[in-house]
């Protein structure tokens, strides 16, 4: 390869690893700043695990909420009118989430920190090859580098790793889906899928979508539907076994978590709680409304990894979080936009403008944070504190910059007509 070849994409990469590092300085050094010494996300569900495995204990009772945070904050949290039994912050998973931190109820929770944290790191680099191949990038090594840099080093994740939340294992249960879709073994996109329903707000558009492009071929993907149910019914029966009744203390733990953790959606922000929620029901709709003419695509073509990542990124725009760790979600999005000029067909100008709308609104975290970072050779990091939120700015409108893009280029597929059956070679 000349010179001139190499440039680009060497200067891509020291700007990814620019990023990355300001980034990771931002994340730790000023918004977690003011954070409790011990805060993790982890904790909950480990000790809940632990408690349930092996000793029995109902994991939504107040007595494990309130060690769970006496565990993170070194007192329980003060009961409020909204949470009169302060089991907020306490487990807020259904039963079946403990099978899958059993292995993590034997070590002490340092241990299990780096064992979740070596998992994660590992299913969040699966998952990006998984999309990336299945989008047909080039295996250009300065190319894959640049994005796993920027993939890994952006505040969604740095945030996810930071808290060590399980956003990262569900974001790599719902790629191994889609791996297994796309290379037909249906029975375990099935199991993995319903796997994934231990967070089950990241599924609340996905098993809609899916069901739909089951039944439109019923014959021949009837087996993602069996073993999905399969699972979903065995799961069902070891959470009863597990913690008989345990629906109805769920949902009192997800009542109070929400005010706990300020669960509203982008659309309970931006209108009211009530409004917010007809207006997410409403997208959803118009979501799978606009993808289900492509329900007949084999899961490896363009047009259905579109229509998934569209479904992806209608999830984030729903979902009762402002967190930045649930962007996870928009990875195969962002990289679709990434792809979109090599496609068999042609982005239209209202494509083109959303796509570089949801770039320019995902580069200001990484603009702010080189900012910080370069402020802080001149002042005290303590003096940065109060710029904590300024990353942030962009945050709240992403997920609808993407998806407004994906619905323009997923138009911009059933205009084209053609056959789609892989994505070409840039």
């Amino acid at each position: 390869m000349k010179p001139s070849q190499l440039s680009k994409p060497a200067l891509w990469l020291v700007l990814a690893m620019l990023s990355a590092l300001s980034t990771e300085f931002y994340t730790v050094k000023i918004w977690a700043a003011n954070q409790p010494a011990g805060f993790s996300d982890l904790y909950a569900s480990w000790w809940a695990a632990h408690e349930l495995l092996l000793h029995g204990r109902d994991p939504y009772s107040s007595a494990i909420s309130h060690e769970i945070q006496t565990g993170i904050y070194g007192t329980p949290v003060d009961p409020s009118p909204e949470d009169p039994t302060g089991i907020g912050g306490g487990f807020a998973y259904p039963p079946h989430a403990a099978i899958l931190f059993w292995p993590l109820v034997y070590l002490t929770f340092p241990s299990a920190q780096k064992v979740f944290l070596c998992v994660s790191l590992l299913g969040t680099l699966l998952s990006l090859t998984i999309w990336m191949d299945a989008l047909g990038f080039r295996r250009l090594p300065l190319l894959w580098l640049s994005v796993t840099i920027f993939t890994l080093g952006s505040f969604p994740a740095l945030q996810a790793f930071k808290l060590q939340n399980p956003s990262l294992i569900a974001a790599a249960l719902i790629a191994l889906t889609l791996c297994c879709l796309s290379s037909g073994h249906f029975i375990s996109a099935g199991i993995f899928l319903s796997i994934c329903t231990f967070k089950p707000q990241f599924t609340v558009a996905l098993i809609p979508w899916l069901a739909l492009w089951t039944i439109a071929d019923w014959r021949r993907r009837r087996s993602l539907a069996w073993s999905f149910l399969a699972t979903m019914l065995l799961l069902g029966a070891v959470s009863a076994w597990l913690v008989p009744g345990w629906m109805a203390s769920f949902l009192t733990v997800i009542r109070a978590y929400r005010h706990y953790t300020y669960g509203h959606s982008v659309l309970d922000v931006w209108f009211t709680p009530g409004i917010g929620s007809v207006a997410s029901a409403l997208l959803l709709v118009a979501a799978l409304t606009l993808c289900r003419p492509h329900r007949s695509e084999s899961p490896s073509s363009p047009k259905f990894l579109v229509a998934t990542s569209l479904i992806l990124a209608a999830t984030v725009v729903v979902i009762p979080t402002l967190a930045p760790h649930a962007q996870l979600l928009l990875l195969p999005g962002f990289l679709c936009l990434l792809r979109s000029p090599n496609f068999r067909w042609t982005p239209s100008r209202f494509t083109r403008t959303f796509r570089s709308a949801g770039w320019m609104l995902l580069a200001w975290p990484w603009i702010a944070a080189v900012g910080l970072f370069l402020a802080a050779v001149v002042y005290p990091t303590a003096n940065l504190l109060r710029f904590w939120e300024v990353p942030l700015y962009t945050s709240p409108l992403v997920p609808l910059a993407v998806l407004l893009a994906l619905s323009w280029l997923i138009r911009d597929g059933a205009k084209s007509g053609e056959p789609q059956p892989s994505i070409p070679e840039p």
